[in-house]
């Protein structure tokens, strides 16, 4: 099994167990990484501060508490061709009714730490819906726009804390985007490109749980 993770748009990196105000991240240039063990975070917009971005490994999962958005993966969570299943279980936290931001998984991650980065993504937010897009560079094709889907887990009541397991198959030459069990859009491999890093992606203003990562090669099971 080859693992790894990805994503952002052109933005500020930094690699850590946890991207937290109480652990400075100690910056390697401009645009480079920082050295820290792990996980490596690629936030959205130069200008964000990478302790806004929080993040805590545990033996289960990770937390992550967001000010600005951004990416989070492993670099050795990656796979380069065949069937894939990359799934993780996404619980989140203190969502008022309505709230819109977003969160979820992309796979394909390509030149993450550079202007030409690739990557396709499954997002869903708590009111119900499930966006697909796949950036190339500072340009993003919508696969599919915000759709909603009676699988996604929603607020409901203030204090409710939706729970989402979020998927992506390839099999058969075609890639399938799931969410919690259902195959909410299906798409030609050739457009979605799912190879390389893959990881799990959190926009503004959320504190969500993931565990239960799963990434695997699939073509030889039986």
């Amino acid at each position: 099994m080859r693992r790894s993770g990805s994503i952002a748009a052109v933005a500020t990196l930094c690699t850590l167990s946890a991207c937290a105000p109480e652990a400075p991240v100690e910056q390697a240039g401009e645009t480079g990484p920082a050295a820290r063990p792990n996980y490596t975070v690629r936030l959205d917009s130069e200008s964000s501060l990478p302790a806004d971005f929080q993040l805590v490994e545990d033996d289960d999962g990770i937390r992550v508490k967001t000010g600005p958005a951004g990416i989070a993966f492993r670099t050795d969570d990656v796979i380069v061709g065949g069937d894939l299943h990359a799934q993780a279980t996404f619980r989140q936290f203190d969502a008022p009714v309505g709230y819109r931001e977003a969160y979820g998984i992309f796979v394909g991650g390509i030149d993450l730490d550079g202007p030409d980065l690739e990557y396709t993504y499954l997002l869903i937010r708590p009111t119900g819906d499930f966006l697909i897009k796949r950036r190339i560079g500072e340009v993003t094709e919508t696969l599919v726009d915000w759709t909603p889907h009676p699988a996604v887990d929603t607020v409901e009541l203030e204090g409710d804390q939706p729970v989402n397991t979020l998927g992506i198959d390839v099999f058969d030459g075609r890639v399938h985007f799931v969410v919690n069990g259902d195959a909410v859009h299906v798409e030609d491999a050739s457009r979605v490109r799912p190879y390389g890093v893959t990881g799990v992606r959190v926009n503004h203003r959320l504190d969500v749980r993931v565990d239960r990562w799963v990434l695997r090669e699939t073509s030889d099971a039986s």
